[in-house]
């Protein structure tokens, strides 16, 4: 699958929007694991590929996932690949509101890997910032399994510079929480190099696991 990366550049080098959306790990437009409440705009599109390494050769991931701004308010995406073993999954988000701020509050809702059994969430998140280089987002989610798992989520994201963005995020997994900080090199405005560190306290294994993956975003 590694003929993804330079598919991505090819598809989405030209028409670059101005400013980037960035798939997270699981697939919506967010942090490094969690969605955030900015959803693409109408006819915008994103796709990301994410290869994770983990302790062992068995524990290597990869997997890639497009969204896409539908109707007003709308962005609907799919993530497939090693993970999520299941099959391909689809996304929904709904950018809910925004005030009338120079720097607004948003609030969407949403839905991660519809029709898994053991993995379907459904969250509400809201996104501020507080200056234009530096965002918060916080939220809830339930995960469907065998029973309902509420869960806190929460990160933020700070620009560098034009060409740099840090973000960390926490997340669960519906019995633990992980402690997730990654990094974004703009090449264009657009085309992302990402890297992260999932898990980097070590809460749930001996040793975190890394990701090393690409994105772009356009409008159609």
């Amino acid at each position: 699958m590694r003929f993804l990366i330079p598919l991505f550049i090819g598809l989405f080098s030209f028409q670059l929007t101005i400013q980037a959306a960035v798939p997270s790990l699981s697939g919506p437009s967010g942090l490094v694991t969690i969605p955030t409440a900015e959803s693409l705009k109408y006819k915008q599109i994103n796709a990301g590929y994410d290869s994770v390494m983990g302790n062992d050769s068995a524990q290597d991931d990869w997997s890639y996932k497009v969204n896409l701004g539908a109707y007003e308010n709308w962005e609907v995406g799919i993530v497939g690949g090693r993970v999520p073993s299941e099959g391909v999954f689809l996304n929904l988000k709904y950018h809910l509101m925004s005030d009338n701020q120079q720097l607004p509050l948003s609030i969407a809702i949403g839905s991660e890997n519809i029709s898994s059994s053991t993995r379907s969430t459904i969250y509400m998140v809201a996104s501020k910032y507080f200056r234009e280089d530096f965002g918060t987002h916080l939220g809830f989610k339930a995960i469907f399994s065998d029973e309902v798992l509420p869960m806190f989520m929460g990160g933020v994201n700070y620009m560098v510079s034009d060409e740099l963005e840090v973000l960390g995020d926490v997340d669960g997994d519906g019995y633990d929480y992980t402690f997730n900080i990654g990094a974004r090199y703009y090449i264009k405005s657009d085309i992302a190099i990402k890297a992260n560190v999932i898990d980097f306290t070590s809460a749930k294994s001996n040793n975190p696991t890394f990701s090393l993956g690409i994105s772009a975003s356009r409008f159609l």
